[in-house]
């Protein structure tokens, strides 16, 4: 798991780096952005499956007789969510808003 997560922040910086790039194209730029975009929303999903995820593990090591173990009550997960969704949404439009403004400074003249 640590290995998938190393390779996903190191996918993630090449694309913030081809976004705010000197010697980038515009294409290029919106390519990297869509990229980007496309892997915080990832990121937010795979995040609400998790937190939402209320399933008791079960132990193959123990009989269980009579009624299974109750379901753990639900937790109210929405504020992690919804600042997940705010902070990622900021990530973006950082890099975005730098990204453009990288595009515009290199615009041939």
């Amino acid at each position: 798991m640590l290995v998938g997560i190393l390779i996903g922040i190191i996918v993630l910086g090449g694309m913030v780096y081809l976004a705010v790039d000197k010697k980038s194209t515009l294409t290029v730029r919106l390519a990297s952005l869509a990229a980007i975009a496309v892997m915080l929303i990832t990121v937010v999903i795979c995040f609400i499956v998790v937190l939402n995820d209320n399933r008791v593990p079960v132990d193959p090591s123990t009989l269980i007789v009579g009624a299974p173990p109750p379901a753990p009550p639900k937790k109210n997960n929405s504020v992690s969510i919804v600042l997940l969704v705010i902070f990622a949404a900021a990530i973006f439009t950082f890099i975005a808003v730098a990204a453009m403004r990288e595009n515009k400074k290199n615009k041939p003249k």
